[in-house]
């Protein structure tokens, strides 16, 4: 959906919500009788049934600040993929980009000392598929265990030369791996290795946080679901906005 077809008022916004279900095209009231939407100052159902006995109710649209939207938004996201069997990226043959990244600096604006947060992911060149994970640290162990649990056996992988991406533990786990030395080159001359796809895919992930100002340490991780949800609906050529109204009828029907 572009931003040209976007409601261009509460009523539109409520036949929008009506047409997916989320909001109730009917309202009876307490007695049974039938109620209709009113819009005004605020948006209510009313009978008027009965004189001097008028039954309102409002939408039930909490006042929530945009923060509190957004953490809905990203519970939607995060149950929407937990419903999807867990899909490895890559296969026989086939590249796929690795690295790490830096989200969360050890010192804030005052100066005071912070863990660091650091996320790994990579990206299949060849289908786009992704994946995104909050790791404690980038040693060895923990890089190897995320690259077995979302990477396909006899997927190649490129990776830039940290210490922690091991060659040797790499193909004994029945991966090939090339890298690309950032020291010196972006691409490698010799063999054509580079990460530049993951690299901006970190860029967007980044850019996105950074125009929400950053993202608070407990909702790290359901921040890099939101962004994989995103990432999926464009690769499957679906849009967005429709399919989170669709998973939010699914999940919260109506009052009747």
């Amino acid at each position: 959906m572009g931003n040209w077809d976007l409601p261009a008022s509460e009523k539109d916004a409520v036949e929008l919500l009506q047409g997916y279900g989320i909001i109730p095209n009917e309202r009876t009231c307490k007695n049974s009788h039938k109620m209709k939407l009113y819009f005004g100052k605020q948006i209510f159902w009313k009978c008027n049934v009965e004189e001097g006995n008028q039954h309102l109710e409002g939408l039930g649209i909490a006042d929530k600040t945009v923060i509190d939207w957004n953490n809905y938004m990203r519970e939607i996201c995060a149950l929407e993929m937990d419903e999807k069997e867990r899909k490895q990226i890559g296969d026989e043959g086939i590249i796929v980009e690795i690295d790490e990244s830096l989200f969360v600096k050890r010192k804030n604006n005052t100066g005071r000392a912070l863990p660091q947060q650091w996320g790994f992911g990579g990206i299949c060149r060849e289908t786009k598929e992704t994946f995104l994970v909050t790791v404690p640290n980038r040693s060895a162990v923990t890089l190897m265990e995320k690259i077995c649990e979302n990477i396909k056996e006899g997927s190649i992988i490129y990776s830039d030369c940290w210490k922690g991406y091991k060659t040797s533990e790499l193909e004994n786990a029945g991966f090939l791996h090339g890298t690309v030395n950032h020291k010196y080159n972006f691409v490698d001359p010799d063999t054509g290795v580079h990460t530049q796809h993951v690299e901006r895919m970190w860029g967007s992930a980044k850019w996105r946080n950074k125009k929400q100002r950053g993202t608070a340490r407990h909702h790290f991780d359901s921040y890099l679901i939101e962004f994989i949800w995103r990432q999926a609906q464009a690769v499957n050529g679906e849009d967005g906005f429709q399919s989170v109204l669709k998973a939010i009828a699914k999940r919260f029907l109506p009052k009747k």
